[in-house]
């Protein structure tokens, strides 16, 4: 998708510099709730101002009835203002997980002695349970912060009409950043050849602290 090669693009050029005191911030057309269609213009490369990344810290919260049961598991990240962000939730029935009205991702993931990062990540969304419309295709995507050597860059793995990306790269350290998106095609049934995008987007961090630059670049917060 367009928009996709243009965030890849802008996050190119500003992770070289992410870590140190001034950051470099370019301009992304996407936003949450649409479809871009937009072409690479040689000023979206520009500097437009400078500005920190924000940090956050995340941990699961959990939820009981007077009883003790589980009613719901939420994770939070709050960032260094004080502002709390939640993609993640898991919604309890009787105590058990129900998955239709959940929405939460799992993050599996070894390193190896020779570098390797290899996992799966897995999304539990309660869209497929919600739209009633046909499903034409899902494409699920995940975007990590690639440290190796002496070269930062993004990269993405895809699936397709699977709820699940598998990944393997190599990376200096075993702290991982990314971003996972799942693309929904849904042919609308009460309009026959009509059809919309819905997409969604979770932010990935295996430490409880995290500066992840996609939260910024997706206008998450």
């Amino acid at each position: 998708m367009k928009y996709k090669i243009q965030i890849s693009l802008l996050l190119l050029f500003s992770i070289s510099n992410w870590n140190c005191k001034d950051k470099t911030v370019f301009s992304v057309a996407a936003k949450n709730e649409e479809v871009i269609d937009s072409t690479l213009q040689q000023d979206s490369l520009k500097p437009k101002k400078s500005v920190e990344i924000t940090e956050y810290d995340k941990k699961w919260v959990r939820y009981v009835d007077n009883d003790g049961l589980i009613i719901s598991e939420l994770e939070f990240y709050v960032s260094e203002f004080g502002d709390t962000l939640c993609w993640n939730s898991k919604i309890y029935k009787d105590g058990v997980l129900d998955y239709a009205q959940s929405n939460f991702y799992e993050f599996e993931a070894n390193m190896t002695k020779d570098s390797i990062i290899k996992g799966r990540v897995t999304l539990f969304s309660n869209l497929d349970h919600k739209i009633r419309d046909t499903i034409i295709e899902k494409e699920l995507e995940v975007d990590f912060i690639n440290n190796y050597l002496d070269e930062k860059k993004v990269i993405t793995f895809k699936s397709k009409n699977q709820n699940y990306v598998d990944f393997e790269f190599k990376n200096n350290n075993d702290t991982i950043i990314g971003m996972l998106m799942a693309y929904r095609q849904v042919e609308l049934n009460q309009s026959p050849d009509s059809a919309r995008l819905i997409f969604s987007k979770y932010p990935i961090d295996n430490k409880s602290h995290t500066n992840n630059p996609f939260i910024h670049f997706h206008k998450l917060n």
